[in-house]
């Protein structure tokens, strides 16, 4: 149903299960600033925390069903990592959607964005850097394919493909 959707490209994404260490607390202090429609879905007690303060421009949706979740990551104008992850699946999914993804440049991210082409990496847990890696953002045109050829990357058949011939060599 068309109607229910939200609009293309109307608004920034994080998904995840919010623990401290996800810096969900970073996100919601910038987007109050800036204004800028922001959507929240997932669980934890971070999530649980900050879904009950009232704002216009952020909306909070619990555990969307996996058709859900297709339609949040297809019409997100950018995908929100501000975490040091190990890997990072969510900013892949992100990709995989020809989204692109504002992420912290550590762990997993430094692997999965290529700054500038599949996102914006930024420095520091900051709401300075967050700000800066946001108006960096919208200064980029990206290009859909690209986004979804680089999250192909990580797929299980390439994993598989890579690591048979890792062995090979070292046969």
């Amino acid at each position: 149903n068309k109607k229910s959707r939200p609009g293309i490209s109307s608004y920034y994404f994080i998904h995840g299960r919010f623990e401290p260490y996800k810096r969900l607390d970073l996100i919601i202090d910038v987007f109050k600033e800036l204004k800028l429609q922001l959507i929240v879905s997932g669980s934890g007690s971070e999530f649980e925390k900050y879904k009950r303060l009232k704002n216009k421009n952020i909306k909070f949706i619990g555990k969307p069903t996996d058709d859900e979740l297709v339609d949040l990551y297809s019409y997100a104008k950018a995908f929100l990592m501000p975490q040091d992850e190990d890997f990072g699946i969510t900013a892949v999914e992100a990709q995989s959607f020809g989204v692109p993804v504002i992420a912290y440049n550590k762990g997993g991210a430094k692997d999965t964005v290529v700054d500038g082409k599949t996102g914006v990496l930024f420095n520091d847990q900051t709401k300075q850097s967050l700000l800066e890696a946001i108006a960096r953002f919208d200064t980029i045109s990206f290009d859909k394919r690209y986004l979804i050829t680089n999250a192909k990357r990580f797929s299980k058949e390439i994993f598989k493909e890579n690591f048979f011939n890792l062995l090979k060599q070292n046969i």
